[in-house]
C-alpha cells in the first residue's frame, strides 16, 4: 500500500477523531497529530519523485 495515503488516511481519522471527542486538550492533540501526518505524506510523496 502507498505510504502517502496511508499518512494521509491517518490524518483524515485523526479528523474525524478531533471532532468527535469533547476535551479541548485530547481535540488540539489530535488535530495536531493529524497535522503531523499530513505533512509527513507530503514530505513522503516529495521524496518518492527524486
Amino acid at each position: 500500500m502507498n505510504p502517502t495515503a496511508v499518512l494521509h488516511g491517518g490524518f483524515g481519522l485523526m479528523v474525524l477523531v478531533g471532532f468527535l471527542i469533547s476535551d479541548p486538550t485530547l481535540r488540539i492533540g489530535a488535530f495536531g497529530l493529524g497535522v503531523i501526518l499530513f505533512v509527513a505524506g507530503i514530505v513522503v510523496a516529495r521524496r518518492g519523485d527524486e
